[in-house]
């Protein structure tokens, strides 16, 4: 009995003072491998004691920032959180559509109009909503990111603060949907100008190039301000040429991020309440270089080198504040990223890049006319109200099966009626905004640039992304099931005892979640007190 009754104690897990959910913008699964020798810190630490899943992929396409946050945050698909793209045609209004914004708030901290923003879009709950909701409103809930649609989705309807990097006037900024005026705490920062101090020095490679093929300069577009484009980079004089934005495009963007994740944790003192809190920090810099650069730069593998240190510091600094259990870390990507296509070709594997403009000219000859294409965008087609006939959305779906990069096309009716995989992909990010004809283009066919890389497609280098669970109880454990991203918003609810976000169609993962404690929050540590380390099992 004792026994019996050691294990069942053995087996309740406490609920954690602070959730800390990570995502890392344009993170591949594959980096946490392909770089795996040279982490010593954060991800180090998550691989070897986290729950780590290593069949993780998006159930939809296009597989870009704003749908890939919601997707996270909500735990279910774009059909039913609303965010089906970054931008998207509406056909009521007659133009595109931003994720996240909203007309009626105004900017803080700015006068760009460019951060009128919210979650309006944002048709589900998400997990924290959820969480603020179950504990009204102790729980705070703070995210912020390098881009608005990366803290305004994770944070949700409910969240205390929002907050994105405006180029502007460098600082973080946020909109009225959160509060008429920054906090003090903020204010602080941002006049302590940590841009112009970051943006200093010389940057050599913390790494030993070890997961790359050189530095392929000829698929890279490079950095603005740096002629070479490559190693060392004169910080000063990419910021000079770039000004506020340059920070986004370098490693000390991240950097930038913990350091102000870091100050909202000290000056609100997240976690030492009575309720879990929540700090999300987007990292947004690792899209904007892979943007530039592609996958198999030098700069990449430096970029996570640097940020595996920055975050085994941070980890380092939780253990203090809450004990190792004290805390649980989530970690995921919105989207992964494609090879260049030119880098594949120079190896022999038949790839290329295309534009809009190319299947605009597609169906110009072969269907003879685009008198009624309304617009063409995310791999999909509206037709114009007078020509959305099953006859026309067949004959123009034969039209771009002609063009060589096509590997598929659906009409919206086939995808409504249809069962197989890659419709369902596109399924579920159908919309009633959404247009009349679909299409896929083949592996490694990009519509992008000739250098750097790109994502949206449904194929496995951008659906397949890291999940990753840590501290408060969460198992040392490698799980080779294939599990979605939206699985993580159902597992969080499950965690913290709160309802399921109301469009949730994820499922709770059972290695992470276990039986809760009823006995609230567990004790903050001892001044000085060190955690236990815990092994692989």
């Amino acid at each position: 009995m004792l026994v019996a009754a050691l294990a069942a104690a053995a087996s309740v897990q406490a609920q954690p003072r602070l959730v800390v959910h990570l995502v890392v913008d344009q993170m591949r699964a594959d980096y946490l491998y392909r770089f795996d020798e040279q982490f010593t810190g954060g991800f180090r630490r998550l691989l070897d004691e986290g729950t780590v899943y290593r069949e993780c992929h998006y159930t939809y396409v296009p597989t870009y920032t704003g749908p890939g946050h919601a997707s996270l945050a909500t735990g279910t698909d774009p059909r039913n959180h609303g965010i089906i793209a970054n931008d998207w045609f509406d056909p009521n209004l007659d133009r595109e559509v931003y994720c996240v914004e909203d007309a009626s708030v105004r900017p803080v901290g700015t006068t760009n109009a460019s951060s009128r923003r919210s979650p309006l879009n944002l048709r589900s709950s998400t997990w924290t909503d959820e969480l603020v909701l179950a504990t009204n409103g102790k729980s705070r809930v703070y995210a912020f990111s390098m881009k608005d649609r990366g803290a305004i989705l994770p944070g949700g309807h409910f969240a205390r603060g929002a907050y994105w990097y405006d180029e502007q006037t460098e600082s973080f900024v946020s909109s009225t949907f959160y509060g008429e005026a920054l906090p003090p705490w903020l204010v602080e920062f941002n006049a302590g100008q940590p841009v112009k101090r970051l943006m200093q020095g010389t940057l050599t490679p913390a790494g030993t190039r070890r997961n790359t093929t050189g530095d392929t300069t000829a698929y890279e577009k490079g950095i603005k301000g740096q002629k070479a484009r490559a190693f060392p980079y004169d910080l000063a004089a990419v910021y000079a040429a770039g000004g506020g934005d340059a920070i986004r495009r370098v490693p000390q963007g991240n950097t930038l991020l913990l350091e102000v994740g870091r100050t909202v944790l000290e000056k609100e003192q997240l976690g030492r309440g009575t309720t879990t809190d929540v700090l999300s920090l987007s990292f947004s810099t690792p899209d904007y270089m892979g943007h530039e650069l592609g996958t198999r730069a030098v700069e990449i593998e430096d970029l996570y080198v640097r940020l595996d240190r920055e975050l085994g510091t941070f980890l380092d600094e939780l253990d203090r504040l809450f004990g190792r259990d004290g805390y649980l870390v989530t970690l995921s990507a919105d989207h992964g990223a494609a090879d260049n296509p030119l880098f594949l070709n120079d190896r022999g594997y038949a790839a290329d890049v295309w534009s809009d403009g190319d299947f605009a000219e597609a169906l110009q000859a072969n269907l003879g006319t685009n008198q009624s294409i309304r617009h063409l965008g995310n791999d999909q087609v509206h037709l114009k109200p007078e020509f959305q006939t099953p006859a026309h959305a067949e004959a123009v779906a034969e039209a771009l099966r002609k063009h060589p990069a096509v590997a598929q096309v659906w009409t919206r009716s086939e995808l409504l009626c249809g069962t197989h995989g890659d419709e369902q992909l596109r399924y579920n990010a159908l919309d009633s905004r959404s247009g009349q004809v679909f299409y896929a283009l083949k592996p490694s066919h990009l519509n992008y640039s000739t250098t750097g890389t790109t994502h949206g497609s449904g194929y496995a280098y951008d659906t397949h992304v890291p999940l990753v669970f840590y501290g408060a109880g969460v198992p040392a454990k490698e799980v080779f099931r294939k599990v979605a991203v939206k699985d993580l918003a159902p597992t969080l609810a499950h965690l913290l005892g709160t309802a399921l976000p109301n469009a949730c169609t994820g499922t709770p993962l059972e290695e992470v979640v276990k039986k809760r404690s009823l006995d609230g929050l567990p004790p903050l540590p001892s001044a000085g007190k060190k955690s236990g380390k815990k092994t692989r099992n």
